[in-house]
């Protein structure tokens, strides 16, 4: 990935990645996603190969599989982030799903992790960085206990759930992770609340940029 791509996901034009890092945000601008949002996770999933299909949903889903899987999402449960790239492209999702709990149940409150990432984007930190975003929100929302199942061959999940501290439990072929979460407090909702404004107000800069790039390209041509 060039230069040029890595600086479109810094957070430069809106607080800047020293004052970002000092106030313990994330350096990437990460948005929640939302029912606008569905067409371009779509795209995102349909770009994926059928290597990374395979390793984000343990099989290599078919067009007409990722379609379902993304108009099933429902966003009054579930919650997403993503990490756009330029002219509104998205490259990477997070999704946590949140598990069902009968009435009266005992169980800790629990949700799975989803991570997918375009090829051309691994190597920088963003999947973890991702990862981070989530577990952000799952604290906030009370989940007491996070999952990730994956295939025991996805190494770049499993070094972000060990780089995580989760525990990792390998059985036929499978790999199960989870970590015990700690519960939020006034610190860490004001801290995602910043991160989502943050995020949202660069998102929204560089979308009008992109704008303004194309208006300027067409009164040349």
């Amino acid at each position: 990935m060039s230069s040029e791509a890595i600086e479109w996901f810094d957070v430069p034009s809106v607080l800047g990645r020293r004052a970002a890092a000092l106030l313990g945000l994330s350096r990437v601008p990460i948005v929640e996603l939302d029912e606008s949002h569905r067409p371009l996770i779509l795209a995102h999933l349909l770009a994926l190969g059928q290597e990374d299909r395979r390793l984000r949903f343990s099989y290599a889903l078919g067009d007409g599989a990722i379609a379902k899987y993304v108009t099933k999402i429902d966003f009054s449960q579930d919650s997403l982030f993503g990490i756009f790239g330029k002219d509104n492209v998205l490259l990477g999702v997070v999704h946590i799903s949140i598990f069902p709990r009968k009435e009266g149940s005992t169980a800790p409150k629990a949700a799975e992790l989803g991570l997918s990432l375009n090829a051309d984007m691994r190597g920088h930190g963003l999947g973890t960085l991702l990862f981070k975003r989530a577990l952000q929100r799952v604290r906030n929302e009370g989940v007491e206990r996070l999952f990730i199942f994956t295939l025991v061959d996805n190494d770049a999940m499993l070094a972000i759930a060990r780089k995580l501290d989760m525990r990792v439990h390998n059985a036929d072929g499978q790999t199960e992770a989870h970590l015990d979460i700690r519960p939020g407090n006034t610190g860490t909702a004001i801290r995602e609340f910043v991160d989502e404004q943050l995020a949202e107000v660069d998102h929204l800069f560089k979308a009008s940029l992109n704008q303004f790039k194309r208006w300027a390209e067409d009164i040349v041509s």
